[in-house]
């Protein structure tokens, strides 16, 4: 988040000119037998939440490389950013602006990725060098002032309306007051607002918070890009710490996001991880079962296609382990009653989205994960997971059949027509919170033992190690934890 805000709630200036130029390349690839995708989808999923999913994924994608010159008393500024609207009111931006220089436009479109790339302010890119612009003395406009008098007893807010949220999160909400979405594409918010009746839309997180301070007890969700995550929950509890906050996984890109959800813990912030495959149907029959065990888990996972300019791929979003992989460190740390100490990575040279990782515990158990987003993919993302401890083994397939082989050679099968991967029971358990009606059950030591092994795997994988002893870094922060302490980064 740097210092973003929308264009109309700064002031003192003129808008000069308004350069814009369009890319419609959308983020994921077309795939193939859509129709077949679709009925496939029906029968696994149920229709309901197939529409949603097909809705969710129609929405338009245009993004334009806007070019936005303005004048202050009377010097003339520039400001380069990304943006998914046209309406310069609309604009959100970085408050950076600097001295004008002429621009040659000519040669702009024939680059343009390279440009949406650079000067992203989402992914804390300001490649103002390419055009030979000076950024040390960057100039910032004064934000309007804010009066907002309503007050409310109890409502939703929700930070991020991408499809995602459409898919798994509103139909839980439907009873709760909706007082606040927010959405950096204005297109997107207000929409959203009209769809689901809150009161409310912003384009950036700021613009919510007065109306989050008067809010006697907020429901908190953030769903936003991922390098927000940690920093939105940090700013939603200064500013009301009675919120219910839900972060959508992952919780951290990295360390110094941690630090900030740790110490959150420490204040006594209501904080709840979306880690939504610990809520799939039999994965607490798997944590009895395995109690106190060794094991070796292993996980082998289909992932969706995505293509290069999605979002997943900024630099500040981590890797595809710290948007996708990080589901199976937690429900290992969920199911392995022991602290990290090792990671081991192989990846493909040509092909970093296929991956071998695997974590050495303290009490020798082992965690395997292969992921690619390579091979068939009409049924989405899929899933095989094997356990091995003592004399057993459990196999659940794409959560559709669960078996548990035991010692005595008895095989005990379950099977269900549709696969659930836990969205369902997870917001149904964080509704049953925040009516009271239970304590938020996710441990700091998971959060810490999960984003540790995250952030460490996505680092191999970008500078192509192959390994790590991470023992030490786990108990710094456990250590941290009892004694009240703050880790320097």
């Amino acid at each position: 988040m740097r210092n973003l805000v929308q264009l109309s709630e700064i002031e003192g200036f003129e808008i000069e000119e308004v350069k814009q130029f369009e890319d419609r390349d959308r983020d994921r690839p077309d795939f193939d037998h859509r129709y077949l995708k679709i009925l496939y989808f029906f029968i696994k999923e149920g229709i309901i939440s197939t529409l949603r999913k097909y809705y969710a994924h129609k929405q338009e994608q245009i993004r334009y490389l806007t070019f936005l010159k303005v004048l202050h008393a009377g010097n003339t500024y520039l400001n380069i950013s990304v943006q998914s609207q046209t309406n310069s009111s609309d604009f959100v931006i970085s408050n950076e602006f600097y001295p004008f220089v002429e621009i040659e436009y000519e040669g702009i479109q024939e680059k343009l990725e390279l440009y949406l790339e650079r000067f992203n302010q989402f992914a804390d890119q300001a490649g103002y060098e390419l055009f030979k612009i000076k950024t040390d003395t960057p100039f910032s406009f004064n934000l309007k002032s804010q009066t907002y008098k309503e007050q409310f007893d109890q409502g939703l807010f929700i930070y991020g309306l991408g499809g995602y949220v459409n898919m798994f999160i509103m139909h839980h909400f439907k009873k709760f007051k909706k007082i606040a979405c927010v959405d950096y594409k204005a297109k997107v918010s207000r929409a959203f607002q009209e769809k689901f009746g809150f009161r409310h839309s912003f384009l950036v997180p700021r613009d919510s918070y007065q109306i989050l301070q008067q809010t006697k007890r907020p429901i908190v969700i953030i769903a936003a890009y991922h390098s927000d995550h940690a920093t939105l929950a940090e700013e939603v509890h200064n500013t009301n710490p009675d919120a219910q906050i839900f972060i959508e996984k992952p919780p951290n890109v990295t360390l110094e996001d941690l630090g900030k959800l740790t110490n959150l813990y420490r204040k006594g912030a209501a904080l709840h991880m979306g880690f939504n495959r610990r809520f799939i149907p039999w994965s607490k029959d798997v944590r009895d079962l395995v109690k106190g065990q060794i094991m070796v888990v292993t996980c082998s996972v289909k992932e969706v296609l995505i293509s290069s300019n999605h979002w997943y791929f900024w630099e500040n979003q981590g890797t595809r382990v710290t948007g996708n992989v990080v589901h199976w460190f937690d429900l290992a740390n969920y199911w392995i009653e022991s602290e990290p100490e090792e990671i081991n990575v192989i990846a493909s040279p040509d092909n970093l989205e296929s991956s071998a990782i695997s974590v050495l515990y303290r009490n020798g158990s082992v965690l395997n994960i292969t992921a690619s987003d390579r091979g068939n993919s009409l049924r989405g993302v899929q899933e095989k997971i094997e356990v091995r401890f003592g004399n057993e083994t459990i196999f659940i397939d794409d959560f559709t059949s669960f078996v548990h082989l035991k010692s005595n050679g008895v095989m005990r099968k379950r099977r269900r027509l549709q696969r659930d991967k836990g969205h369902s029971r997870m917001y149904g358990e964080f509704s049953r919170i925040v009516n009271g009606q239970m304590r938020p059950e996710y441990p700091v030591t998971d959060l810490i033992n999960t984003s540790v092994v995250t952030y460490y795997a996505s680092k191999i994988l970008r500078e192509g190690t192959r390994s790590v002893h991470i023992g030490e870094v786990i108990d710094q922060y456990h250590s941290a934890m009892i004694n009240q302490d703050t880790i320097a980064e």
